[in-house]
């Protein structure tokens, strides 16, 4: 028996401009005139009259019973996820490209994604079986970058490579584990001009930075790190699940969108309270059902990033610590720095407003997408985790009940990490800042976030 997705991981928030370098790569699709003819056009999910292609709760039900089951993916969801990848690789590119191997990626599928994740040995193995057939020709070819756009894109792939080629020959690169509640900026802030002094401010270094050995040698203090070598988003790949699943699974979120519309009484109006839940609710099943499948995704990810050296970061509620054992098995400590920083908000209220904002945008921004007939819109709508705000004090809590109780005291997890506390302060009407929390729990400078409306 399997328990639903539980939020280990809470992903970036609604996605917002990038006019400049203050915000996270912007979530649009403005590559579209760049994009090659898909093997699948656009087409609307069939309803056969079961209860999973007519209403939310018939699906959600559907999905769950799979997953509590350990059940293997079924024809239906085989076909769902085909058409998925049908949805955005290119229908022809040249003739020297390879084309994803359907028929192989059926059987793979049909043999491991329904295995648990959290064996990180086993999904490393399975994620570079994955690997070589959706990335038959790497990471640069025609398939990869359209297939991956949203990852590649919103992810910062190529700015993170290229700062990998002129500032890590010497040194390490930065394996980055961003934590705390959803819906306070986390992902803003390292996107921020001043993210770079804050972070030199709110660094720690490892409780082993005393030994000697080469690998504690390689490490620097605090003091040593130069601005333009500390982790950000403008450097950095940031590997994130919604973004993969969204990409993977769009047939599913297709159906979401369509079966949401269809209980929305007034396209016009804001949905209901009522409708958000259970739209989130069949999110959440998504997001469940299809950890696994995500996961040897990012595992992909992660190896072809360490390849290139780059800078990677990625995003948890940080409830528990299992994606600290994520970090220490995929990157080795003798070839990168491990980070973690630990985000807190004064004013919980703000954050949960900020989140139920998001979810009514994103129904808003699926509905429209399914209006345009186009599949890489409904990627793009997903703007981050299932959860919404009633959550958040929960989150809150066990979040900073492992951060102050474990990752600080370095009990299971931690011990060859840097750290980094930032204290977000919240208000309704006045821009929002971000201070460093210094260990002896005094704060550092105040920098104020340039739009207070980002997430």
């Amino acid at each position: 028996m399997r328990v639903p997705f539980a939020p280990l991981l809470h992903l970036m928030a609604a996605a917002v401009n990038n006019n400049n370098n203050n915000n996270p790569p912007t979530t649009t699709t403005t590559s579209t005139m760049n994009r090659l003819a898909t093997l699948r056009p656009f087409t609307p999910p069939k309803d056969d009259g079961t209860p999973r292609t007519t209403s939310l709760e018939g699906r959600t039900e559907d999905m769950n019973k799979l997953f509590q089951d350990g059940a293997p993916l079924s024809k239906a969801e085989l076909q769902d996820i085909l058409h998925s990848i049908q949805n955005v690789c290119p229908s022809s590119t040249d003739s020297t490209s390879t084309v994803v191997d359907l028929k192989k990626l059926e059987s793979t599928l049909s043999d491991v994604a329904h295995i648990s994740h959290k064996d990180w040995t086993v999904t490393e193995a399975n994620s570079k079986i994955l690997g070589d057939i959706l990335l038959p020709d790497g990471m640069t070819s025609p398939v990869a970058r359209q297939l991956l756009e949203r990852i590649l894109k919103d992810g910062n792939w190529d700015a993170a490579a290229t700062h990998a080629k002129t500032h890590h020959d010497n040194n390490l690169p930065w394996a980055v584990l961003v934590t705390g509640v959803n819906g306070i900026r986390k992902t803003t802030s390292i996107y921020q001009d001043w993210w770079p002094k804050l972070l030199q401010e709110a660094l720690v270094p490892p409780s082993t930075a005393d030994k000697d050995d080469e690998t504690t040698k390689k490490r620097k203090s605090t003091e040593e790190f130069p601005m333009e070598q500390l982790p950000a988003g403008s450097n950095s790949f940031f590997r994130q699940l919604d973004h993969m699943i969204a990409t993977l699974c769009n047939e599913d979120f297709k159906a979401l969108y369509v079966l949401t519309e269809k209980e929305l009484d007034n396209k016009t109006t804001e949905p209901p309270p009522e409708l958000v839940k259970k739209y989130s609710d069949l999110k959440a099943a998504i997001f469940s059902r299809y950890r696994t499948l995500s996961e040897l995704l990012g595992a992909k990810l992660l190896q072809e990033a360490q390849a290139l050296q780059s800078n990677c970061m990625m995003e948890t509620s940080g409830r528990d610590v299992a994606m600290f054992h994520y970090v220490d098995h995929f990157f080795d400590a003798s070839n990168y720095h491990k980070l973690a920083l630990h985000f807190t908000i004064n004013n919980l209220a703000q954050a949960q407003e900020s989140v139920d904002k998001r979810m009514i945008s994103e129904i808003q921004a699926g509905i429209q997408a399914l209006t345009d007939k186009d599949d890489f819109h409904i990627i793009y709508a997903n703007a981050g985790g299932p959860y919404g705000s009633e959550v958040l004090p929960g989150v809150q809590t066990a979040s900073d009940a492992v951060w102050n109780d474990i990752v600080l005291k370095n009990k299971e997890v931690g011990q060859d990490w840097y750290k980094a506390t930032i204290a977000i302060t919240a208000h309704p009407t006045e821009p929002w800042t971000a201070q460093a929390v210094r260990p002896d729990g005094s704060l550092g400078t105040a920098f104020t976030f340039s739009n207070k409306n980002k997430q």
